[in-house]
């Protein structure tokens, strides 16, 4: 995917299980604006937290079509996503700490006989929770499942041998410092056991030892490393965060409470820690971005998101496994929406680096999609199938190069009309 002067670069963020699929969605509706070429097609691609599994299927070839069949079980050749790939409970570490409990009883109980004036309750729980494992799962099944897709033919579990640049991002937890796979001492580590890693949120999943360090959830040195992209070259940079805060200001959008009550607070702990980490996130990356404008204002950057407002994105369990159809048909309709309403811009600035799109494909899908009432099993036909869209080894083929030609005519005569007016 070669624009004028420069590479493009994809940036997949982290969101849990939901995330992946809004992200295959999102990724879905960009396919079908593209004219000749795919999401297969870019030059850079960088993951992060569980944006990671997505980068590396991408890279490798995957298309977000044989993905969610992946996640559906309807791949011929590669085996479903099941929970038990994502949620294999982390029961050696359970089992080892378990021996070890009574132990930890009796230092924490003598310790606390012994300075009861300056100890309270709350400071002998918080002595035995170092009972507790490094977390509740084990991410070994995931960089077995990983690794046993990247095995297939025409892909590659090592960075070295993808055609396109992968980058996965985590955090190295005993120094804190963001750790990069894919280059300098990291680049011969398998891509898996790299996903696996990236995707290892705190306390949910224990740490993946790669060498002697320990690693965590890449997310948590910022949603997205943007700069790492343009240091590789890249001057067009599409970053999808499927995680924003929740505009709450109207108070009547909240599941399961009745008019009397509005607030995030009434949802309990889980709603306060699922705002506080998104408000943490988004800001960062918003904060990234406009740093980034400013040090390379040559570079443009394209970032999709759910709105505010999108309460489903908000209140779907980010790692609930059942939803996983119905947050990629969020994330195909929601971001074609938001993608129409400022379609003009995105137009101008593709064209700038040389990519065409056009919206002719998107609008015929969504029209077959609302005209069957979002009956389920079209919804998985028209995200699941192949859309007509050219990618690198098709685009000199007439069809290609004629849909091309329109795409260009198109932007040429919307160009016209802006001037004239």
């Amino acid at each position: 995917m070669k624009p004028k002067g420069g590479k493009t670069a994809l940036v997949l963020a982290g969101g849990g299980l939901t995330g992946v699929v809004y992200e295959i969605g999102a990724l879905r509706a960009i396919d079908d604006l593209l004219v000749d070429r795919t999401v297969n097609d870019f030059d850079i691609y960088v993951g992060t937290s569980a944006g990671s599994l997505v980068a590396a299927g991408l890279a490798n070839g995957l298309s977000p079509e044989e993905m969610l069949q992946s996640f559906e079980g309807g791949h011929p050749e590669i085996r479903a996503v099941e929970p038990g790939t994502v949620f294999q409970f982390n029961t050696r570490e359970f089992l080892r700490r378990s021996l070890r409990l009574p132990r930890t009883l009796w230092g924490a109980g003598s310790h606390y006989v012994r300075h009861l004036d300056d100890m309270t309750l709350f400071d002998l729980i918080w002595s035995l929770s170092e009972a507790l494992p490094s977390g509740l799962y084990d991410g070994q099944a995931l960089e077995q499942y990983v690794r046993q897709v990247l095995s297939g033919p025409g892909r590659s579990n090592r960075f070295p041998e993808l055609a396109a640049r992968l980058r996965i991002i985590a955090t190295d937890l005993d120094t804190g410092e963001r750790a990069v796979f894919g280059q300098d001492a990291l680049r011969d580590v398998p891509i898996s056991q790299a996903v696996a890693a990236s995707s290892a949120v705190p306390l949910l999943y224990k740490p993946v030892r790669v060498g002697d360090h320990d690693y965590l959830d890449g997310g948590l040195r910022g949603t997205a490393s943007l700069d790492l992209a343009i240091e590789q070259g890249a001057t067009l940079v599409l970053c999808i965060n499927p995680l924003v805060p929740y505009d709450n200001s109207e108070r009547d959008c909240i599941p399961f409470l009745g008019p009397d009550g509005g607030y995030l607070s009434q949802k309990g702990v889980p709603a306060i820690a699922s705002q506080v980490t998104r408000i943490t996130m988004h800001a960062g990356l918003h904060y990234h971005v406009k740093q980034l404008h400013r040090q390379h204002p040559e570079v443009d950057v394209i970032l999709i998101e759910p709105q505010p407002s999108d309460y489903q994105m908000f209140f779907w369990n980010i790692m609930r496994y059942s939803t996983r159809l119905t947050v990629a048909r969020h994330g195909f309709e929601s971001v074609t929406l938001d993608l129409a309403e400022d379609y003009a811009h995105y137009k101008q600035v593709l064209a700038r680096h040389g990519v065409p799109i056009s919206r002719r494909l998107v609008i015929a899908e969504m029209a077959e999609i609302e005209a069957s009432g979002h009956d389920p099993e079209v919804i998985r036909r028209v995200l699941e199938a192949r859309p007509t869209s050219c990618n690198r080894r098709k685009r000199g083929s007439p069809t290609c190069q004629l849909t091309r030609a329109l795409a260009e005519l198109e932007l040429t005569l919307d160009l016209m009309s802006s001037n004239a007016s």
